[in-house]
């Protein structure tokens, strides 16, 4: 069976000779084995997908390529889709971001300043007045990527990340949690007119999306958990959070893409919401923070179900048979419906050995 057909069966929840692999790579060693070349910042993004087109069936279209360690200043941030907004908004901000080999880490150490944080909160917010040329040009060069990484792979399938519902994007804007928070008491209403400033230009990107444009799946990311329970409040959630989620996965459903959610961290006093919402797939089940497969499984039969190797402590210690085993018990518990792979990315703590005991445990099944 070919990894398509594969990938396209475990969305619909139906049998396939195998369950196919779904991963994010960060490791030198498991991309140099299976590339059969040395990788460097040089050669990167060709030797990393030439390696995962050899053993991965499926993966995101956001990809880390290696880089060179470096502290800088910029205006921008370098990786969030929803926050590519014309320069002149960004002008007068300064992030520094340190590169490390395969992370990327934004800081903003200025003091909380709430008249500051308002002008430029509304500054944002005044800049979007509906879809534009900038955003036309910002969809574009997402589409062009996505079509360019799926072009030069021939075994393994992208799903596209287009879009994201915001509320990450609000708190990465502000300097992280602690200033989200403060303008969350100081000022909710200019908060949430924010919010809903990178909402709509989110949703607003999905409703431009092409008609013929064809992905097996769109990958949805925002983080709402910790290990121990969600970030924010469910009853923050339930008010803020999942009523535009709704919104954005019946945008995607409308298009005919089916919508694979990313959270990490402890969901299961927000599961329901999250499935009432119409969420098609759940990624990455963290089994560290007490989500388990075979729980998900039995409450919810339909939905796919992404990960579930835990990539904090099994995958970099445990001996080859015992990830042979969970990768195993996995398998089972899911039953179908189920891309195994680690709960985040398969990192360079990893060991090579570990990875190919996953790797041949999945592929003899």
């Amino acid at each position: 069976m070919e990894a398509r057909e594969r990938i396209m069966k475990t969305l619909n929840c139906e049998a396939t000779d195998r369950p196919p692999i779904y991963d994010n790579i960060r490791n030198d060693k498991v991309i140099e084995y299976f590339a059969g070349c040395k990788l460097t910042v040089e050669n990167g993004s060709e030797i990393y997908l030439k390696s995962i087109d050899n053993f991965l069936d499926c993966t995101k279209q956001f990809m880390r390529f290696p880089q060179e360690r470096n502290i800088t200043k910029e205006n921008n941030f370098p990786f969030a889709y929803s926050l590519k907004l014309p320069p002149e908004v960004f002008e007068e901000l300064e992030f520094e971001i340190e590169y490390k080999r395969w992370s990327t880490w934004v800081y903003d150490k200025s003091p909380y300043s709430y008249k500051e944080t308002v002008r430029k909160a509304n500054k944002v917010i005044n800049s979007y007045n509906g879809w534009n040329n900038w955003s036309e040009i910002e969809l574009g060069n997402i589409l062009k990527d996505f079509k360019q990484k799926q072009n030069l792979l021939k075994n393994t399938v992208i799903f596209a990340c287009i879009a994201e519902v915001g509320l990450g994007a609000v708190y990465d804007f502000l300097g992280g949690l602690e200033k989200f928070s403060y303008l969350l008491v100081d000022d909710y209403s200019t908060l949430m007119n924010l919010y809903d400033t990178f909402f709509q230009i989110n949703i607003d990107k999905v409703k431009n999306i092409p008609n013929d444009f064809k992905t097996a799946a769109v990958f949805l990311p925002e983080d709402i958990a910790q290990k121990n329970a969600t970030i924010f409040s469910p009853k923050f959630l339930r008010e803020e959070f999942f009523p535009r989620l709704k919104k954005i996965i019946e945008s995607f459903h409308e298009k005919g893409l089916k919508v694979i959610y990313h959270s990490d961290g402890n969901l299961w006093e927000v599961i329901d919401d999250l499935v009432d919402c119409e969420i098609d797939g759940l990624n990455p089940i963290e089994t560290i923070a007490g989500m388990e497969i075979k729980k998900i499984r039995k409450r919810f039969p339909n939905l796919v179900l992404l990960g579930g190797i835990d990539c904090s402590q099994i995958l970099p210690n445990a001996s080859t048979c015992e990830v042979k085993k969970i990768t195993r018990d996995n398998i089972d518990d899911a039953s179908y419906g189920y891309f195994p792979g680690s709960t985040s990315e398969m990192h360079n703590a990893v060991p090579i050995e570990n990875f190919l005991a996953f790797y041949k445990e999945v592929k003899k099944r």
